[in-house]
């Protein structure tokens, strides 16, 4: 199941996100989750889908492209 939602957080110097589902969930994620963009572009408040993981964790975290 793949879910949409935003960046609420960044630590730059741990590499660790926060991020609130659409489902009203708050899910973490690592660097190493995340694809197609590098950690360090991402910001707070960018969209992005994910999948949910385990205990809140986001995997296979994605930026979703802005609609025109």
């Amino acid at each position: 199941m793949v879910l949409t939602g935003t960046i609420t957080d960044l630590h730059q110097d741990l590499v660790v996100g926060s991020l609130v589902g659409d489902d009203g969930k708050h899910y973490t994620f690592r660097r190493g989750q995340v694809r197609d963009v590098w950690f360090h572009d991402l910001r707070i408040g960018a969209t992005v889908s994910f999948e949910p993981g385990e205990r809140l964790s986001a995997k296979t975290v994605r930026p979703v492209a802005a609609s025109a």
